[in-house]
Formats: structure tokens, sequence, C-alpha cells
């Protein structure tokens, strides 16, 4: 069995990553798709960008973590659904 990667903007990641959210896996999709559109209204790209070199500047040892933690929710909650693929 292969795994597919998929590629999307890091900038949710780091607007996951900089959100007042706390770090626990039990989030499901529609509410991290949530969190990034409000984080990312709120703050810009920009901004999140910002937060987080902070974030990895004050705190490297948990910042590490948590990119890892919103990387893989983002990763999991903005692949697109594969319409009418073959199995």
């Amino acid at each position: 069995m292969t795994t597919r990667t998929v590629e999307f903007d890091p900038v949710l990641s780091m607007a996951l990553f900089v959100s007042d959210t706390p770090r626990t896996r039990e989030l499901d999709d529609a509410t991290v798709r949530q969190t990034v559109d409000r984080t990312l209204a709120q703050l810009g790209p920009d901004e999140c960008y910002a937060r987080a070199a902070q974030e990895f500047g004050d705190h490297p040892e948990t910042a590490f973590e948590r990119i890892q933690w919103a990387r893989e929710l983002c990763s999991r909650a903005m692949t697109p659904e594969l319409v009418g693929a073959a199995a």
C-alpha cells in the first residue's frame, strides 16, 4: 500500500500553530479548518509567520512538537476528498 502525500500551503499550519487552540489530537477536521480560517482572518499570513518565528525563538523545545501537531492536523483536514476515484 502506498501513502499519498498531499501538499498544502504551509501558512495553514502556521495559523493553527499560533492559534489559541490547545494541542490535542481530538480536533475534528471541521474544527481545524474553522480555527485556521479564523486565525488567518484575524492575523493574516505575515503575522502568523512572525508569531511562529517568535515562538521558535522563545520556546524551541515546545515549538517543534506543536508545529508537527499542526502540520499533521492540517494535512488531514485539508486533504481533498477523492471523488469518483477507483479503488
